[in-house]
Formats: structure tokens, sequence, C-alpha cells
């Protein structure tokens, strides 16, 4: 076992007593790599700083299991790389959600890739609408689509009002578990991209 490993082994084995030094400590030596790492697959300084600060308090409240990490750097590593794929995962989402509400042009100056990107996440929230029930999914496109009011739609449909809301709000809590399902492979397939790119 290398000085460095042995160093680090020592460390998790106090930290996972409680010891706040040796948390600081490894905070101390790996602080720069994690950010590094982050701000790497993120492009973003505030955000890979949330999200090194996210892994280091991750492993502070899971020390207990500290013991269990052999290798401590590939474990951080990994933690951020699995932190900074849930947030691009749900900032893609929002943003190909709310472009998608909106009717938003994809530009044709973009890149071809982020054309590409927009009408696969783009064909990922169509489908979820697809798949609701049909009074919630005409519902929900007069909405967002036609920008009709819960009373317009209610006359529309020849339904309540009532009824009108519990279509939308239905429709809004499936597609979130729909989108979060279903958009997370195009997500880690860009990601995987950047990690065999630069590591």
């Amino acid at each position: 076992m290398s000085d460095s490993r042995y160093t680090d082994q020592l460390l998790l084995a106090q930290m996972a007593t409680g010891s706040e030094p040796a948390f600081c400590r490894l905070f101390d030596i790996y602080w720069n790599k994690v950010y590094a790492t982050a701000l790497l697959l993120t492009k973003s300084p505030v955000m890979a700083q949330d999200i090194a600060q996210e892994v280091f308090l991750q492993l502070w409240q899971r020390r207990e299991q500290a013991m269990d990490i052999e290798k401590l750097e590939g474990f951080l590593f990994i933690s951020a790389r699995n932190l900074v794929f849930k947030k691009m995962s749900r900032l893609k989402l929002e943003d190909a959600y709310q472009q998608y509400l909106s009717g938003q042009p994809v530009n044709a100056a973009q890149h071809a890739g982020e054309v590409t990107e927009f009408k696969e996440l783009h064909s990922i929230v169509e489908a979820g609408i697809c798949k609701l029930p049909p009074q919630q999914q005409k519902a929900f496109r007069l909405s967002r689509e036609g920008g009709l009011s819960h009373e317009e739609i209610s006359l529309q449909m020849g339904v309540s009002r009532g009824a009108v809301k519990d279509y939308i709000v239905r429709s809004i809590s499936f597609l979130r578990k729909y989108l979060s399902e279903h958009a997370l492979v195009f997500v880690f397939t860009a990601l995987s991209f950047l990690l065999k790119k630069y590591f």
C-alpha cells in the first residue's frame, strides 16, 4: 500500500469514529482534485463548487461507513461524477420541458450536437405526454400548448374546473417521473463521452 493510501485509510478510520480533524485533513488533501473534476464536467465554477461541497458533505454524513472505502480518490471522483450527472439531468429536463411548452424553435446557428440533443429531449417529453390518459392529455395540451385557462378548458371539455385542475396536476406529476426515468440515459451518454475524452 502506498504512503498516500495508508494515510487515507488512517484518516478514514479516524473519521469513522467522528474525528473532525481527520475529515478536515482529507478535505484539504482532496478539495482541489474534486473541484477540478466537477469544473471539467460542468464548465461552471459556481456549479463545480456546489458539487465539491456536496461530495464532502456526503462523505462526512456517511462517515460511519468510511472504512468500506478502499481507494478514496476514486470514491470521491465517482461521487462527484454522479452528482454532476444528477444535476445536469435535472437542468436538461427543465430546459427541454420549458422549451417544449414555450414552443421555442431550435436555432439553426446552434452546434449540430446541441440541435440533436434538443430533438432527443423534445422527443422524450412528447413520448411522455402521449402516455397520459386521453382526458389528462387533452387538458394538458390545451393548457400548456393552447394557453387556455382552466375555465376555458372546462367549457371545451365539458367537465368541471376542479376536474381540469386534477387532470393537469396528475399530468405534471406523471411527466416529472417519466422524464426523470427516461432522460437519464441521454445525459449519461454525454458524461461518458467527457470521461473517456479526459480520463
